[in-house]
């Protein structure tokens, strides 16, 4: 897909951040809009309009999201409103405008009960964020010029002291998947994709960039972790 001017909202996110680094590094002749959220406020139905309206813009890569999945229990109406209406309120706008938009969802659409996962099965969300981001990819399927991405990802490093030995997933590190997301962005594929890495363990994954990391098990704590959420 050739596009000369491309939006991302969620900038100064972990992968909004990666997604421009690349696109400056390897794209001279693109025009990038990044704007933070204060500048371009997706839940300001107004603001976006004349934004898009004073912008020539080819392709929307929405990365904006609620995505403290702990928080979002008991932040209920923030992480509706960002990754339900704010993702309503883009597609309006690319549907005025016949913008072609990309759709960054997460893994999270699935229960997380028997792994591999394709992009022909079934939702079937746990939680709110999750609820939320499957929520947004509703409002996305009505919109024919569109493509939502599946995937799921760390930054450069491990975040946590204690991987598990018996939770699987396809996730990576953002330097891995973030050049992977941005192919599938810029291709001609509509629809839904699964952007994914190799399936192994948490603890596999997380040992690759923290060698020191812990074993821990699913079992062995109170709150309910996910078995499998592997894409293919």
């Amino acid at each position: 897909m050739v596009v000369d001017n491309i939006l991302i909202t969620g900038a100064t996110g972990l992968l909004g951040k990666e997604l421009i680094k690349i696109l400056k590094d390897k794209f001279n002749d693109i025009n990038l809009y990044h704007p933070t959220s204060k500048e371009l406020n997706i839940l300001n139905l107004n603001q976006l309009q004349s934004y898009f309206a004073n912008n020539k813009i080819d392709l929307v890569i929405h990365c904006a999201a609620y995505t403290d999945t702990k928080k979002a229990e008991i932040d209920l109406v923030d992480c509706m409103n960002v990754n339900i209406v704010g993702t309503c309120n883009i597609v309006s706008c690319c549907t005025e405008k016949s913008i072609k938009l990309v759709y960054i969802s997460t893994d999270h659409v699935f229960d997380g009960e028997k792994g591999n996962y394709t992009s022909y099965d079934y939702v079937n969300p746990v939680g709110k964020y999750a609820k939320s981001k499957t929520a947004g990819e509703f409002a996305v399927k009505m919109y024919d010029n569109s493509l939502i991405i599946r995937t799921s990802f760390f930054g450069n490093t491990f975040p946590h002291e204690i991987a598990f030995c018996d939770q699987w997933t396809t996730k990576d590190y953002i330097d891995i998947m973030a050049p992977k997301i941005l192919d599938a962005c810029l291709s001609n594929i509509f629809g839904v994709f699964h952007c994914a890495s190799e399936k192994r363990t948490l603890y596999d994954l997380a040992i690759q960039r923290k060698p020191q990391v812990k074993k821990g098990y699913r079992h062995d704590y109170n709150h309910k972790y996910v078995k499998d959420t592997s894409l293919i």
